[in-house]
């Protein structure tokens, strides 16, 4: 027999007996809500827009409402390492352009932000395909178009001439193409132009600045061609030139640029004609050929750059000025308030670091990128190579009288590199010295990165030894200023 509670609940007598039946409006449990599939169209598109287009698409299987919203995305990114798959230990590939079709086929956004072709393996016969994925560009009003190619130099693709008039492109960046030497550019909002391995030319680079009455920033990385750079432009800030972009080059006119960024390997020395609005400069490449030629060009090229307060210089450029100090050539005064040294710090690169130390009267910052072995990078004969041979606390001491504004306006030094790069007693003499002698220092940090680096499996346990040897030296070092403080950073994520 059965008794009812006061809660409706029907019980049966047996203790063993489990709820057989409930009375009353008792809730349904509830269910986890679809918070994403919530959000509004705007939301999903933007998240879309940080994820690999193949996630994108794999979406659609999530439920009805998510079939279709992945064609809504207006950020479309191919790769063309897409086309290779992994299968048990080999590759196999699949249609890479069939895929690109497949996407643009079903894209129903009428507006595309972003379009990127990058690491397609193009021939001749991929130029119709190549023609009619720009042509949706067209179509869909692209702002940020990117086209970096595979192929050989024999097999550069042609840009196409409607290119050259997307009035609405606010980023380009074209790779292992080729211009036109006679087609007009009109770029009225691009603000960003990258070019590589390419060939070009003066008409082709002059053409490009008069066409683009807005462009900010414009990269050359490997291109060929262009002997004469001239940017009159009023709205152009950087110009950054990687590689053997500036091989032929023999002038740089450009009145207006903040950021001047030169790195790699080139066969001559350019020459600055008018950069005097610029901010920055990044000298970081090296010259093949007479040593004594080198120093005499690079001499000119710190004479120009004497009135820019933020400059960076490589390995190849700090050798010649340790060449320049230990013939005890003055160095030429210099406004840099931000110094940026990429160097292994080793008794090729001291004395140029002295040498930069003595010029910078007036540096606030410095800050030494530690890069990997530093060899001396031309040649020099026997009587002179003997010179590098100095005792290092020495050496920085001589040049002391030489530091005295430094050592008022430095206020703060950072020391960057992965924890093997920190076992130089030539670093650790340069650090010495401007601990203890840079009295208004107000604080140093010495960040070892802990990661391992490319090729290792691993942090070496002699690595760790290493910067824990060097975070007791500094910490032990006479300090100028009671105040300076000395931090040690170890990000290992």
């Amino acid at each position: 027999m059965a008794g009812t509670n006061v809660h409706g609940v029907i019980h049966r007598k047996s203790s063993g007996d489990r709820l057989s039946r409930t009375e009353g409006n008792r809730a349904p449990p509830l269910r986890p809500r679809d918070l994403i599939s919530a959000l509004p169209d705007d939301v999903i598109r933007r998240i879309f827009s940080f994820l690999p287009l193949e996630d994108v698409v794999k979406t659609s299987v999530l439920s009805k409402r998510w079939r279709s919203t992945w064609t809504t995305t207006n950020h479309l990114v191919f790769h063309g390492f897409h086309g290779l798959r992994r299968r048990n230990h080999g590759t196999y590939t699949f249609d890479f352009p069939s895929l690109v079709d497949s996407v643009l086929i079903r894209c129903t956004s009428p507006l595309v932000k972003s379009f990127h072709i990058t690491h397609f393996k193009y021939d001749e016969a991929c130029r119709p395909k190549l023609d009619l994925w720009l042509r949706f560009t067209e179509a869909c009003c692209v702002e940020d178009l990117r086209l970096l190619l595979i192929t050989g130099l024999q097999f550069l693709y042609k840009l196409p001439p409607f290119l050259y008039c997307l009035s609405w492109l606010v980023r380009l960046e074209v790779g292992l193409c080729c211009f036109s030497l006679s087609t007009t550019i009109r770029w009225p909002c691009l603000k960003v132009l990258l070019i590589e391995y390419s060939e070009l030319s003066d008409d082709i680079l002059e053409r490009i600045v008069r066409g683009s009455p807005i462009f900010e920033s414009l990269e050359l990385h490997w291109c060929r061609g262009v002997k004469n750079i001239i940017i009159d432009s009023t709205s152009a800030k950087e110009l950054v030139l990687i590689g053997d972009s500036f091989s032929n080059t023999e002038k740089i006119w450009a009145p207006r640029l903040l950021s001047l960024r030169v790195s790699g390997r080139n066969s001559s020395m350019f020459r600055l004609d008018d950069i005097s609005s610029l901010v920055e400069a990044k000298i970081d490449f090296d010259v093949p050929g007479d040593m004594m030629m080198c120093c005499d060009l690079l001499t000119k090229l710190l004479e120009k750059l004497r009135e820019v307060p933020k400059i960076t210089i490589g390995g190849w450029c700090l050798q010649i000025l340790s060449v320049l100090e230990l013939k005890g050539v003055l160095s030429p005064l210099s406004n840099c308030q931000n110094l940026i040294l990429r160097a292994r710090v080793c008794q090729w690169d001291l004395p140029g670091i002295a040498y930069m130390l003595q010029s910078s009267q007036c540096l606030e910052k410095l800050v030494i990128h530690l890069t990997g072995l530093s060899l001396l990078k031309f040649g020099v004969d026997k009587e002179f190579e003997a010179r590098f041979n100095f005792d290092e606390e020495d050496l920085l001491r001589s040049r002391k009288g030489n530091f005295q504004c430094l050592a008022k306006h430095l206020k703060r030094v950072e020391i960057i590199g992965f924890a093997n790069s920190f076992g130089s007693k030539h670093l650790l003499a340069l650090i010495k010295f401007l601990i203890g002698d840079t009295l208004g220092l107000e604080k140093t940090i010495i960040k070892a990165d802990l990661h391992a680096q490319h090729g290792q499996k691993r942090l070496e346990t002699a690595d760790l030894f290493k910067v824990l040897s060097v975070s007791r030296n500094v910490l032990s070092y006479r300090r100028a200023s009671q105040n300076a403080e000395v931090i040690f950073k170890f990000p290992c994520k």
